[in-house]
């Protein structure tokens, strides 16, 4: 009788323990194994569990920079049922207060350099004592990491139950919400492999092994996150950075021979502008599949890259709340450039107006998705709140974007509905006047506002970030109108022109626009 063949490997942690020598994780000073990997996750989730008291359905905020300490507490709270929140560094006191209170966190995990920080957003978010914050690499106030790891086996907790990320929305207008997920039932690995390979599937590309995902993109956003544990448990290596570097990132891609990656369109400009030199002695040969999202990517942006790097970028438009909405591969995206792409396999799409109903193809309205992830919003204190729909019966949600369908099912996004100007009575989608400024040689980046005017409601406004060397003024003004003149209808040229050394992009690529609409307000008269 023969031995029926062994079960696939399914997650990073049964991936682990059939192969500890491989490598896990490189940084910019250690390289992990699997094996060290799986050790510290176990750790982390008894320390979770023993020392803070953490049950299944209970939440811990990440308060940590890319590293190994981010990937090995992740694991630990995705193997024993909890939500982790990861909260971003940058952040004040006050800012990431919000979060853990709003998330209901019962404790935080951080490190030294960020110890005050964490300290104060637990104190004030959710009341919590110094002793509910565990730090990494010593602590002044809160409970040091080491000391408790250390007092904790390598081996599975046991009580392991699926857990769930709780990623928290972008909030540039308003508040951030945070999406708020039920957790799987199904046992830790089934749901890491299950979530894993439906990722990559959206992508149609091959998931196997060798594989190494390259991480530029801060790992407390909700895309780097997701894309480059998705990528763990597939068994791909990771290459983790902690900022991103255009140049660095091309020697990082050929030396690891990285196949796979997520950027943003504000990193291929930072790419592009690279010396010729070092453009030149890129290979890239080993890259796969690049993807990307985010912020809009300008055409010729993208035809650029895919000259460059070959047809492997994927750009897919989606959110937080419902995930993956429409994906485009490059050859698609040079056949309707502009375009997010056609409905991601399992969703539905609908273009809908001011009153409602679903609009015909070439109409312009709100983007709405049906066949996404279930979720609700987190509310104060942990409460949950219902997610806002049309009405209850009805399966389709938005983001609030505004778009329109083609006559072939292309989606091409424009802004969010708080972002229009209305202009005499006439709608100005800022993205189509921002993506008509980059195309300008020296225009490294730009945002484009609405302002109050008395006589025409609102005006254009142009923030305008030019390349090094260049200088602004009048006379940038004055040669971006004459740019715009055969691109762009009169009445959707800027009235005024900022010129700033940044307009502030996220290392997503989004932006702030009140914000920018505050720095418009200071900066009487224009440039």
């Amino acid at each position: 009788m023969t031995t029926p063949a062994a079960a696939p490997a399914r997650g990073f942690f049964e991936i682990a323990a059939g192969d500890r020598d491989a490598v896990a994780l490189r940084l910019e000073s250690e390289t992990v194994t699997r094996g060290d990997l799986l050790d510290d996750a176990h750790r982390w989730s008894r320390l979770l569990q023993d020392d803070l008291d953490l049950q299944r359905g209970e939440t811990v905020a990440l308060l940590l920079r890319n590293g190994a300490t981010f990937i090995a507490a992740q694991l630990a709270a995705e193997q024993i049922g909890l939500y982790l929140v990861p909260v971003n560094w940058h952040l004040t006191a006050t800012e990431a207060a919000y979060l853990i209170g709003d998330s209901g966190a019962r404790a935080v995990v951080t490190e030294s350099a960020l110890e005050s920080l964490a300290v104060e957003g637990a104190r004030l978010g959710g009341g919590l004592a110094p002793d509910r914050v565990v730090v990494v690499g010593g602590a002044s106030d809160g409970l040091p990491a080491e000391n408790l790891l250390a007092r904790h086996p390598a081996s599975a907790p046991m009580q392991r139950s699926a857990g769930s990320v709780q990623y928290y929305s972008s909030g540039t207008s308003g508040r951030p919400k945070g999406v708020h997920r039920a957790l799987p039932t199904t046992t830790p690995d089934e749901a890491a492999d299950a979530r894993a390979r439906q990722r990559f599937a959206q992508y149609d590309t091959d998931t196997g092994l060798p594989q190494v995902h390259l991480v530029v993109a801060p790992l407390y956003h909700p895309a780097p996150n997701l894309n480059a544990l998705c990528a763990l448990h597939l068994g791909q290596e990771l290459v983790i950075t902690t900022r991103f570097d255009a140049a660095e990132t091309l020697s990082l891609i050929d030396r690891f021979g990285v196949t796979t990656t997520f950027m943003v369109p504000v990193m291929f400009h930072r790419l592009l502008d690279l010396d010729e030199s070092i453009r030149d002695s890129f290979s890239g040969r080993s890259l796969q599949l690049v993807t990307h999202a985010g912020a809009p990517c300008p055409p010729e942006l993208k035809q650029q890259m895919i000259q460059w790097w070959g047809p492997v970028l994927t750009e897919y438009y989606g959110c937080t709340e419902f995930g993956i909405a429409t994906i485009i591969t490059s050859e698609e995206a040079l056949q309707k450039p502009g375009s997010a792409g056609r409905a991601a396999p399992g969703i539905q799409l609908e273009i809908r107006g001011s009153d409602g109903r679903p609009l015909p193809a070439g109409e312009p309205g709100t983007i709405y998705v049906s066949g996404g992830f279930d979720f609700t919003y987190s509310g104060a204190a942990g409460d949950l709140i219902p997610a806002e729909a049309p009405d209850a019966h009805d399966p389709f949600r938005t983001a609030g974007d505004i778009g329109h369908l083609d006559e072939d099912g292309y989606l091409y996004v424009g802004d969010r509905r708080s972002d229009l100007i209305l202009s005499g009575g006439v709608n100005i989608y800022p993205a189509e006047v921002e993506a008509a400024l980059v195309t300008e040689p020296s225009v490294a980046d730009a945002v484009v506002i609405g302002v109050q005017d008395d006589e025409w409601g609102q005006r254009v406004v142009a923030v305008v970030q030019l390349k090094g060397g260049e200088e602004g003024g009048e006379p940038a003004a004055t040669r971006l109108r004459s740019h715009l003149a055969d691109r762009l209808a009169r009445f959707k040229t800027p009235r005024e022109f900022h010129f700033v050394d940044s307009v502030g992009r996220s290392s997503t690529g989004k932006i702030n626009r009140p914000q920018i609409a505050a720095l418009v307000a200071q900066r009487r008269p224009a440039s």
